[in-house]
């Protein structure tokens, strides 16, 4: 049966905890916030993503009504908090992820402050399961996200820790706005114009 894509629903919320965290726990960032091979933090991360952070439009991959990958985007100018808002969202939301939190505040605390002032549409997480990569699967949630741009005839925004992903993204029209380091990882930023 050929895969399918679906709009994320509250119950899908355990299988796409699992699947992003076994996909993020190597990527980079999460290893330098998180610790190597910490799926407990990382699925910890993501539930509490999905159940009060990741607002917007969120779809599910499936395979045999097994979900397999996630995407989620959301539209400025409610895609990131305000700077000043991140204390509060600690205090309120990310305080289980305990020692892991400075590093997490550092990180969301740039993303916010470099969030685009233009109109976009903000990419991620994004993810497919370990044992499901490369089998189109990440393009097709890809797909779900460029055709929401086409639709609204709006710029995209992604940012990515990993050098392969920035070559995946270029195909779809992104380009590299910004290359920095955060938490000891270097981190690019990338732009899709609206008339791409």
């Amino acid at each position: 049966m050929a895969v399918n894509f679906k709009k994320y629903s509250a119950g899908y919320l355990d299988k796409c905890v699992t699947v992003l965290g076994d996909a993020f726990v190597s990527n980079p960032l999460h290893v330098s916030a998180f610790g190597r091979g910490r799926l407990d933090q990382n699925r910890l991360f993501f539930r509490i993503g999905i159940k009060h952070m990741f607002v917007g439009q969120s779809f599910v991959a499936l395979d045999n009504d097994e979900v397999c990958g996630y995407v989620h985007f959301n539209a400025w100018p409610y895609c990131l908090p305000a700077p000043e808002q991140i204390p509060n969202i600690v205090a309120n939301t990310l305080t289980p992820l305990g020692e892991a939190l400075p590093k997490v505040i550092q990180w969301f605390a740039r993303w916010c402050h470099l969030d685009p002032d233009e109109p976009h549409v903000h990419l991620g997480p994004i993810g497919v399961a370990p044992a499901r990569q490369g089998r189109g699967i990440g393009t097709g949630l890809m797909h779900c996200y460029i055709n929401h741009l086409e639709e609204e005839k709006s710029a995209g925004y992604l940012e990515t820790d990993r050098p392969e992903n920035v070559e995946f993204y270029e195909r779809f029209g992104f380009f590299v706005r910004r290359n920095e380091e955060l938490i000891g990882v270097p981190i690019w930023h990338m732009w899709r114009p609206a008339s791409a």
